[in-house]
């Protein structure tokens, strides 16, 4: 019997500061203005944000996505 084996794409070289989208909702969530991980993967794609995969789990650079959110989600009182 043959055995295959797995081997994770764990590349994220273009992307500096990677995260997945169920970890980018936890850390939004104690901003006190929480978002989906589904909301935040749409928002990834309608601005183009580069992805890349870590395992299974898509990841973004949470640079890019503090940018979209805060675009969605200005500060008060602004």
């Amino acid at each position: 019997m043959a055995t295959a084996t797995l081997t994770a794409d764990t590349s994220t070289a273009r992307i500096q500061d990677p995260v997945s989208f169920d970890e980018a909702s936890l850390l939004f969530a104690e901003t006190g203005l929480p978002v989906s991980a589904r909301s935040l993967l749409r928002w990834a794609k309608e601005d183009g944000i580069p992805l890349s995969r870590r395992g299974r789990a898509w990841v973004a650079s949470y640079s890019d996505l503090l940018v979209a959110h805060a675009a969605r989600h200005p500060a008060p009182g602004r």
